[in-house]
């Protein structure tokens, strides 16, 4: 691929074969850790969480009706995602339980956790706002952000499975690194097709869209970047020496489709050596 053909802007919605966000996932999980020893200390704790999360949006897709959407290519156009927190739909008394059902998942694993009280679908609407309140979008996360963010997940995703496929049929052109569902960062990205293709992944709702093949989406500097590549070439580490952020990038061509709530729990020990190199979030100027 020539470097024109690299950097420019991506206009056809293309996106790589992801899946998952039910019952499969944990499946899925289930059977990728029980090959990586490696994991069994953090695993347990992510398929107790997967396992809330799975069942509250389950519950969301069945008791209500399901989310009808146009396009809103003037939000687009000007860089904004296309959801709004109101059409998460989110009410007050199943927030609370379904937080509650979150910090008892937690607490199995982490039961020295202080009780955390909140008005929920404000914190909500604070994280929904502020995409920089995620996990690996900043050095520390507070707790009660941390519940609110798994929280907000399942409704995201609910969302996101009527937002993708207009997007899909009616694309909008999008040039950003972030959503253009619910406007989350990356924390993953694969790539697929010949020539390859990238797509980045949304941390918050696993949502992908298609992004330039080279350059970093944080920062968009297209000339400090490297990469190194992981077991069987399936992984690769990119690493941006402009803001020094990284994005881990999973090859389609040799795994398909993705599971991205896999992936991320699968891929910790890549997002431990970028960290240990110095790269993370807010080392830099990308965010």
């Amino acid at each position: 691929m020539s470097a024109a053909a690299a950097l420019a802007t991506v206009t056809a919605w293309q996106t790589a074969p992801i899946c998952g966000g039910d019952a499969t996932t944990l499946e899925r999980l289930a059977s990728r850790v029980s090959e990586r020893p490696d994991l069994a200390d953090v695993a347990p704790f992510w398929l107790a969480i997967y396992e809330v999360q799975v069942a509250a949006r389950e519950e969301l897709a069945s008791s209500r009706p399901k989310l009808a959407w146009e396009v809103r290519r003037a939000r687009a156009a000007n860089g904004q995602p296309q959801l709004d927190f109101e059409d998460l739909q989110v009410t007050a008394d199943p927030l609370e339980g379904l937080v509650r059902r979150l910090e008892e998942a937690w607490r199995r694993f982490d039961p020295a956790r202080p009780t955390v009280r909140a008005e929920w679908p404000a914190r909500l609407r604070s994280v929904f706002a502020d995409p920089t309140l995620s996990f690996g979008q900043r050095p520390d996360l507070a707790f009660a952000d941390a519940l609110a963010l798994l929280a907000l997940v399942p409704h995201l995703e609910w969302a996101a499975a009527a937002v993708v496929p207009a997007l899909q049929e009616h694309p909008p052109e999008w040039d950003w690194g972030q959503c253009p569902v619910c406007g989350g960062y990356p924390d993953l990205a694969v790539l697929s097709g010949e020539p390859p293709q990238r797509s980045l992944i949304c941390s918050r709702c696993s949502s992908a869209w298609p992004f330039r093949r080279v350059g970093c989406p944080f920062c968009r500097d297209a000339e400090q970047q490297a990469y190194c590549e992981g077991e069987g070439s399936t992984y690769r580490l990119y690493l941006c020496g402009a803001c020094r952020r990284y994005l881990k990038t999973v090859d389609a061509r040799r795994l398909a489709p993705v599971d991205p709530r896999v992936e991320r729990l699968v891929t910790i020990g890549m997002d431990l050596a970028a960290l240990e190199a110095g790269y993370g979030p807010r080392q830099g100027a990308g965010v």
